[in-house]
């Protein structure tokens, strides 16, 4: 078996000096572009791979950036993400824990270890506050990190979506289609969206003189929409529309209110928030905000990116704003209240 092409190997394929080669390895910008296409074609031609571990003596970088992320759930940023860095020529190393009584520790030993390893930066997928502004900063020490989806306060760097104006679309939405008797599935209490979605569809309808007839709290799946709907119609009062904190739970309040021999949206229109990929070949095909989860994994690599190059840049956050998806499961009040069913 033939030993792997050597730095010194492309150079003499090339016509230049090793140097030189390792400056183009390195994406120098001292590079002219009919230099940097001689070098990348002997690099393709000999299939050289770059040592990264020595590259990373020699240049201080790692080219890799960490992604921490809390549970599958919270990894639909992650191909947008992947793919960015790879076309910038950063690995993307992944790692996840999930919420129980050591959460917090176990937070804590996860970010240690990761600030302890060679990383140029790190992507936080947290749904909720477990740390706060300080001492994250203090566990990450220089290395720059971009928050994903949540906020810990204006003074750390974050891409997120705006809840508040999505959430806002939905409640008006209902409103004008005439609905006055409203009640919802909350999603999971301490999750840092669900918190600014309820506070959200509870200050639209006060504004509007109403409140919600009745509530429930689920956890982000199908079948605690099913079961929170459920309850909402067995012990509820009347309601004509039905706010979900996500498709899932929207889904599975959609059969709960079918099992009861009701009408989706005829007896009670229902809106989900996220717009996931299935949203739209539910039965009727689902009403929701749309959150464009490729948009904020591409904006959240490319604000680390900008913190990477530019480390003395000030703190800031950028805000993705959501779209009202209407479909099929909501529909202007026409038919009387229902009523409460066991």
């Amino acid at each position: 078996m033939p030993s792997p092409a050597t730095l010194h190997d492309v150079a003499k394929l090339a016509g230049v000096s090793y140097q030189t080669v390792s400056r183009v390895v390195n994406r120098s910008p001292n590079v002219s572009t009919r230099t940097m296409e001689k070098v990348n074609r002997a690099i393709a031609d000999l299939n050289y791979q770059p040592n990264r571990a020595a590259r990373s003596l020699v240049t201080g970088k790692s080219n890799a950036i960490h992604v921490l992320a809390f549970d599958i759930h919270n990894l639909r940023t992650l191909p947008a993400m992947q793919h960015g860095a790879y076309s910038q020529g950063y690995q993307l190393r992944l790692s996840g824990f999930q919420r129980n009584e050591d959460a917090v520790r176990d937070l804590r030993a996860c970010l240690r270890d990761i600030a302890a390893s060679q990383v140029d930066g790190m992507l936080l997928i947290l749904p909720w506050v477990l740390v706060t502004e300080s001492e994250l900063s203090d566990l990450m020490g220089k290395i720059p990190y971009v928050v994903v989806g949540s906020s810990l306060g204006y003074g750390t760097n974050a891409v997120l979506v705006d809840q508040r104006e999505g959430m806002r679309m939905a409640a008006q939405h209902l409103l004008d289609l005439g609905h006055r008797r409203i009640a919802a599935i909350q999603g999971i209490e301490h999750y840092y969206d669900a918190q600014l979605r309820q506070e959200t569809l509870e200050k639209v309808l006060r504004k509007n003189g109403l409140e919600l007839v009745a509530s429930e709290r689920g956890l982000f799946e199908m079948v605690s929409g099913y079961e929170a709907a459920l309850r909402l119609l067995a012990n509820g009062p009347d309601f004509t529309a039905l706010v979900c904190a996500n498709d899932e739970m929207a889904l599975g309040a959609i059969r709960a209110i079918k099992s009861q021999g009701l009408r989706v949206p005829q007896d009670v229109s229902v809106i989900g928030f996220d717009d996931l990929p299935f949203a739209i070949f539910s039965d009727p095909p689902l009403t929701t905000i749309r959150q464009d989860f490729n948009a904020l994994g591409t904006l959240g690599l490319q604000h680390l990116l900008s913190l990477i190059r530019t480390p003395d840049i000030a703190p800031h956050q950028r805000l993705l704003y959501p779209e009202l998806i209407v479909r099929e499961s909501t529909a202007t009040l026409t038919s009387p209240t229902i009523k409460g069913r066991s």
